[in-house]
C-alpha cells in the first residue's frame, strides 16, 4: 500500500535550507567519513547508502521502525524509512530495490544534501544556478493535496544520475524542492508509482516549473 505524502506537506513553511557544503567526490572507498555522511553524490550515493548496495546494507543505515513502510509496484521494491529525528519536520528516505539490490535512492528530507548544498524545501533557482543542461519532466497523476495539487516536476541529468523534484507550495505560488533522486547513469529512473514509459510522464521545456497549458489546462 502507497503511503500518504502528506508528511512533508504538512511541514512546508517558507524556508530555504542552507546546509554546509560538503566536499566533492574525491577517490571512492566504502568508508564514509564524518564531514560527508550526508551528502548527495549523483549517480552513487545518498548518504552512506550506494546504489548496488543488498537489502542489508539498506536495513543497516536506515533500520526499520514501526513507522516505516514496503510495498512493490511496477518499477520493484520500494522501502519508505522516516526520518523522524530530522529538526525541521518529517521527511523520508525512499529507496527502490530491484533482485535485492539498490537502484535508486530518494531523499525527500534536509538529512541530506548535495555538495552545493542543495536540500529538500530549496526553490528551483537554486538548483537552476548549480546544474546546467538539465530537461524537464512532469507526471500528469491526479491531483494531491499534500504536494499543492498540481503534477510533479522533474529536472534530471541522466548521464550524472541525478533528478530534482518539485511539488507546489500554494501559499508562496511557487515551487519547492520535494526530494533529490539519485539513480545509475544513463539509465531511467522510476518517477514516483510510474515508469517513464507511461503516458503521464511528459516532457516540458528545460527548466520549467509548470506543465504547458495543453499537458494541464485546469492550473
Amino acid at each position: 500500500m502507497k503511503p500518504s505524502l502528506g508528511k512533508l506537506g504538512a511541514i512546508l513553511i517558507v524556508l530555504t535550507v542552507l546546509l554546509p557544503a560538503a566536499p566533492s567526490r574525491g577517490a571512492q572507498s566504502d568508508s564514509i567519513s564524518i564531514g560527508d555522511r550526508n551528502l548527495i553524490e549523483a549517480g552513487l550515493r545518498v548518504g552512506g547508502l550506494k546504489l548496488g548496495d543488498n537489502r542489508a546494507r539498506v536495513l543497516e543505515l536506515f533500520p526499520k521502525k514501526s513507522e516505516d513502510q514496503e510495498w512493490e509496484n511496477k518499477c520493484g521494491t520500494m522501502l519508505d524509512w522516516v526520518d523522524a529525528s530530522n529538526p525541521t519536520g518529517r521527511g523520508d528516505v525512499f529507496v527502490r530495490l530491484k533482485k535485492d539490490k539498490v537502484f535508486q535512492i530518494e531523499s525527500a528530507t534536509t538529512t541530506f544534501h548535495t555538495a552545493e548544498g542543495i536540500t529538500t524545501f530549496d526553490h528551483p533557482e537554486k538548483i537552476a544556478s548549480a546544474y546546467k543542461d538539465m530537461k524537464a519532466y512532469t507526471l500528469l497523476t491526479p491531483p494531491n493535496s499534500a504536494l499543492g495539487n498540481r503534477p510533479l516536476v522533474f529536472w534530471m541529468d541522466k548521464k550524472r544520475g541525478i533528478a530534482f523534484v518539485f511539488a507546489y507550495y500554494p501559499a508562496e505560488h511557487k515551487r519547492y524542492l520535494y526530494k533529490t533522486i539519485v539513480f545509475e547513469p544513463n539509465k531511467n529512473l522510476c518517477p514516483e508509482e510510474e515508469t517513464i514509459g507511461s503516458p503521464k510522464w511528459q516532457a516540458i521545456p528545460a527548466y520549467a516549473t509548470e506543465p504547458p497549458a495543453e499537458l494541464a489546462p485546469n492550473l
